[in-house]
């Protein structure tokens, strides 16, 4: 039964609230005192990707903030709002404000990669550091995988065409998502389908794939910019990831100049198995 949240969602739900930005609810989730560290997610999750690494930043003396983007998770999911990735920036920009964030730690995974980089070149004076987990940067390389990782990969294939039932989909989650095959029970399986597709999700998580910007000059401008980012840098890379190419690892490292790196032993949704390391890269991260 996909229509009562199943207990890990009321959970997670429980411990966030809803703010209202523009007359859309967003969902954020926070806890702690001190330097706030915005988590950004991407597809196909939500804000309860990071329920594991909230209270552990929380207990290392940091104000932990994850939020959902609009079209996913337990946001307003309207239809005929733009879900392009410049828009999403937008919805970060509206939120730091709304929060009042004077200077954040900025974690971003998948495409919240691009959408938080783009959110940063913008607001660099407000970024303290970045933490890199396993996203996309080098955008022109990815156009030509883009439709085979889309509906090939059959992760995200079955989330597309909604047929898989938790069952079914459990061996792809830990195919794809995980590494430690002890971390995708069938809860959290359940859970991921749940936020995906309650209040209307498919919709909106169709329009989010169709508004990947992965164009020549999106890719040059978020290149250039990230060259000019005057801030401490950090990767954490899943190293058993089989859904981004390892060369997207690669390009970070060169066009960022990243000095740090660390690889952890996990897939691609590396906050689900190796939560307690990407804290501790976190928290002894040195910052501006």
């Amino acid at each position: 039964d996909m229509s009562e949240p199943p207990l890990s969602v009321r959970e997670h739900m429980e411990a966030g609230r809803w703010e209202v930005i523009d007359g859309l609810r967003i969902f954020v989730r926070e806890q702690g005192k001190g330097q706030p560290v915005l988590l950004v997610h991407g597809v196909p999750s939500s804000s309860y990707l990071y329920r594991k690494m909230i209270p552990l930043l929380a207990e290392s003396g940091r104000r932990a903030i994850a939020f959902d983007f609009p079209g996913m998770g337990l946001s307003d999911k309207p239809t005929g709002v733009d879900y392009d990735w410049h828009a999403l920036a937008g919805w970060m920009t509206r939120l730091v404000d709304q929060l009042d964030l004077k200077k954040i730690h900025l974690v971003v995974h998948d495409i919240g990669g691009p959408i938080g980089m783009e959110w940063a070149i913008a607001n660099q004076n407000r970024v303290a550091s970045i933490t890199i987990l396993n996203t996309l940067m080098d955008l022109e390389a990815f156009n030509p995988p883009f439709p085979m990782w889309l509906y090939r990969v059959p992760f995200l294939r079955q989330l597309v065409f909604w047929t898989q039932s938790p069952i079914a989909f459990q061996p792809l989650m830990r195919r794809i998502g995980v590494f430690d095959a002890s971390a995708a029970d069938l809860e959290m399986v359940r859970s991921y389908l749940w936020l995906l597709r309650q209040n209307g999700g498919r919709q909106s998580f169709l329009a989010i794939m169709n508004g990947f910007d992965l164009t020549r000059r999106h890719s040059h401008w978020l290149a250039e910019g990230m060259r000019r980012l005057d801030v401490p840098r950090q990767v954490v890379w899943g190293e058993h990831e089989n859904a981004i190419p390892r060369h997207q690892l690669d390009y970070i490292v060169e066009t960022l100049a990243v000095m740090d790196i660390t690889m952890v032993p996990a897939r691609h949704f590396l906050q689900e198995d190796q939560a307690g390391a990407i804290v501790d890269a976190i928290v002894s991260f040195p910052a501006k």
